[in-house]
């Protein structure tokens, strides 16, 4: 028993010996430019009031969090309230960012982006800001 037990462990200390892997560096400024080009897609679908579009940047389990502590869309939901302000014909949907900040994760497979704005349709005093996590899911 003494025998299978020193085993055990001498086994355990070789696997953990092993080199580890590494992570080969991403270019930083590909995948920035990367989540630049889809931010910029999203506002295009956006001022086009292309609600496919739109849909089609957003992942099955997107989350979406307006102002207000009842405001958790998802996906589902964002459709239905997309649908509902796109259908509004003289809503202007021409934003303009402000502010734009990405940081994009040491391996280039994912990002963190914050937008800043007015969205003037409904506001000229409160700026919104859109935190976005965006996911590498092929490479492009």
């Amino acid at each position: 028993m003494k025998a299978v037990l020193v085993l055990f462990v001498v086994a355990m200390i070789l696997a953990s010996c092993q080199t580890k892997t590494r992570v080969t560096p991403a270019d930083l400024a590909a995948a920035k430019f990367a989540v630049t080009k889809a931010l910029d897609a999203h506002w295009s679908a956006v001022k086009t009031k292309d609600t496919d579009a739109v849909m089609a940047l957003l992942t099955d389990d997107a989350l979406s969090c307006g102002s207000d502590p009842n405001e958790f869309w998802s996906k589902t939901d964002i459709l239905n309230n997309i649908r509902q302000v796109f259908a509004d014909t003289l809503l202007k949907t021409d934003i303009t960012i402000d502010k734009r900040e990405i940081r994009i994760s040491k391996d280039g497979n994912s990002a963190i982006a914050l937008e800043q704005m007015f969205l003037k349709p409904f506001s000229t005093k409160l700026q919104v800001r859109n935190i976005y996590h965006l996911v590498k899911v092929k490479d492009i």
